[in-house]
């Protein structure tokens, strides 16, 4: 089976031979200085790892406030929205009960409880 990883080793096998065996032969000859770098990156990432990277961020709080005012807008679009096809409904089944030639008082009533909902539907509460 072919993979990247198979092709890559088959295409630079040459040149990952050569780095090796640099890299064997320098760490032989010289094991305190690498062993001295490797302790020295350790404390160095130890440091980063308590110090610089433990400072906590001020824009993270803005951020999450600023999402949960989008988060409570898009609530409100929802809702708005549901209001308008409710209000195009009652508006549909009013201009039908308009088209009839006579209306008795059934139909009245009705025409008036319509119009009471798009009222109620429109006024906003905050």
């Amino acid at each position: 089976m072919v993979t990247v990883l198979s092709e890559l080793r088959s295409e630079f096998s040459g040149s990952i031979e050569r780095m090796q065996n640099f890299i064997a032969a320098f760490t032989t000859k010289n094991p305190k200085p690498v062993f001295c770098a490797m302790v020295a990156l350790m404390l160095c990432s130890l440091i980063l790892c308590f110090t610089l990277l433990r400072l906590e961020n001020p824009a993270v709080p803005k951020r999450t406030k600023v999402l949960g005012k989008i988060e409570g807008n898009l609530g409100e679009i929802g809702t708005t929205a549901t209001k308008l096809q409710r209000v195009l409904e009652i508006r549909s089944a009013l201009e039908v009960l308009l088209a009839r030639d006579s209306l008795d008082k059934k139909d009245s009533l009705l025409m008036e409880q319509m119009l009471g909902e798009i009222d109620r539907s429109m006024t906003t509460k905050k």
